[in-house]
């Protein structure tokens, strides 16, 4: 991954924040050793490298379902949800390299073999991969950049919404979180626009009993501090 990141820095370019905690030399040796047996970045590299528009890359096909999540976080959820379903593919992918180590630690102790990192920039992930590909996506509770200047930062926009409906098998299959009303009101004015695309979406508050309530830090703290969690389904 580190070779490729300083031969191919564009790929791994973000709109938001860069900085994580230092790794530790134990993660980053990992991540040498067995990084690139759990990702798809080279091929996507080449797929963009090589463009042509009829030759999107593989996934593998011996699994029922192909699910995304895309800022995984520390990746409590992804690692849940492969050991749940381990006859399903969970795609993850997360600019910061701590979640990345975090994952590779649990492969490794675990055995998961149903389980695909990413730490490109998720545009050109989700780019290179087939078209109506994926069962599900989700997106939990995403950096909401609140001042207007920043908004240009944020991870939800109309081009991705595009990308994320052209990828999904079936309608309702997208699943975003937040605990920002204001983050909520600008992706659903968003999500309003490509009606035409996904007939109708699902805007509810999620209570304790939900299966995507409390499930990342982020949330927790929000939750901590009385805030709401919203979900949008389309």
């Amino acid at each position: 991954m580190f070779s490729s990141k300083s031969e191919y820095p564009k790929y791994y370019s973000y709109k938001g924040r860069k900085i994580s905690k230092r790794i530790s030399l134990t993660q980053k040796e990992l991540i040498n050793k067995i990084y690139n047996q759990y990702s798809l970045d080279e091929q996507i590299i080449k797929y963009h490298n090589n463009y042509d528009s009829n030759k999107k890359i593989t996934l593998p096909k011996r699994f029922t379902k192909v699910n995304i999540e895309i800022g995984f976080g520390d990746g409590d959820f992804l690692i849940k949800n492969a050991i749940s379903y381990p006859n399903e593919l969970f795609i993850g992918i997360e600019v910061y390299l701590n979640g990345i180590a975090k994952v590779l630690t649990n492969i490794s102790n675990i055995k998961l073999e149903n389980i695909i990192l990413s730490h490109l920039n998720s545009i050109y992930f989700l780019e290179a991969i087939p078209y109506r590909s994926v069962d599900k996506i989700f997106i939990i509770n995403p950096d909401p950049w609140i001042k207007k200047k920043h908004n240009k930062r944020r991870l939800i926009s109309s081009e991705v919404i595009k990308l994320l409906i052209n990828l999904i098998k079936t309608k309702n299959s997208i699943y975003i979180t937040t605990d920002s009303e204001l983050y909520l009101k600008d992706m659903v004015s968003l999500i309003s626009k490509h009606v035409g695309n996904i007939g109708t979406y699902d805007l509810r508050i999620l209570s304790k009993n939900d299966r995507l309530y409390g499930i990342s830090r982020y949330q927790r703290k929000a939750i901590e501090k009385g805030e709401k969690i919203y979900q949008l389904i389309f």
